[in-house]
């Protein structure tokens, strides 16, 4: 499922901007230590009644067009959708065996699509592992009237050494097999069931979510943040693959691998931004830019699809 992507969220043909890349060396020390104590409060949430809620069957809300509005109108507090938001963050993946420094750039950009009939934004993600460009990507989210943020369709491209080397994802709401679903609810408490984040195609298991804490504090590079929730998320069979930290106003401020992970990716939000209109123009050029490579590499799902838009 593109959430599980190696963050995100480009074939970027840019360097880094340097004040980017300062913080990694003194979080790679710091995300051990972070992620600790921030992990025993969620650990601590670990009873037999979430137990219990975990084996349970997931709940999957009707998808319904009518129901969907404008989500740059961003009304999920924990995952804003404002056009020019940008968040940078940095920790470390596995390479091989071994941890190398790992950063995730994430832009909201004002490109904008119609999905199955519903209005969808896109993210425009960039992973570097040491330095170098690793993934490049984007996400369609969609928002419905109760405050639930969905996400619709994606395209990832792999990068190594610099050069594009394969399609990682590529869909599009439910064509192909493909099933959209709630990446994070309007209102989460310890009482929601699991839910469907959804599934890019009929060959992989849908990806799911539940609350492991609710209303804790959470202290990251970036800041101290209070009333988060978190949330683990992973496969229907591998649901224990990473506990996201979300924050009011912000969103993920912090990723913790668990057993199930697979680079076993630990972040932390070190910047977050407002982007001028000619940084927002840039960024969502890119996302149109990616479209069109879409086209000639995922002709399959994209070649089809009329070209996504900027907002007015």
């Amino acid at each position: 499922m593109a959430n599980h992507k190696r963050q995100s969220s480009m074939r970027w043909h840019k360097a880094l901007p340097a004040r980017r890349t300062v913080f990694l060396a003194a979080l790679i020390i710091m995300m051990t230590v972070l992620a600790g104590c921030t992990t025993a409060a969620a650990e601590e949430t670990n009873t037999t009644e979430e137990t219990e809620r975990s084996e349970a069957e997931v709940s999957q809300v009707a998808f319904d067009p009518a129901n969907f509005i404008d989500p740059t109108l961003s009304t999920n507090a924990y995952h804003p959708l404002r056009p020019g938001m940008q968040w940078i963050r940095a920790g470390t993946t596995e390479v091989g065996s071994r941890a190398v420094p790992h950063q995730i750039i994430s832009t909201m950009t004002d490109v904008k699509r119609i999905i199955d009939g519903v209005p969808a934004i896109a993210m425009l993600d960039q992973s570097t592992d040491s330095g170098e460009i690793s993934q490049v990507g984007f996400d369609y989210f969609a928002l419905d009237k109760d405050g639930n943020v969905w996400i619709m369709g994606g395209y990832t491209e792999e990068f190594e050494g610099g050069e594009f080397t394969n399609v990682e994802s590529a869909w599009l709401g439910k064509a192909r097999g493909a099933e959209p679903g709630i990446l994070m609810p309007g209102k989460v408490t310890m009482e929601t069931p699991r839910w469907f984040i959804g599934t890019s195609g009929p060959d992989e298991d849908p990806s799911v979510a539940e609350p492991v804490s609710v209303g804790i504090s959470t202290t990251v590079a970036f800041g101290e943040f209070q009333n988060v929730i978190a949330n683990r998320e992973g496969e229907i069979e591998a649901i224990d693959n990473e506990i996201k930290y979300y924050a009011p106003g912000v969103g993920v401020v912090l990723n913790v691998p668990q057993g199930d992970s697979l680079h076993q990716d630990s972040f932390e939000l070190v910047n977050l931004v407002e982007l001028s209109q000619d940084g927002l123009a840039e960024a969502s050029q890119v996302v149109l830019d990616l479209e069109a490579h879409a086209r000639e590499v995922a002709a399959e799902v994209y070649g089809a699809a009329p070209p996504a838009e900027r907002y007015p």
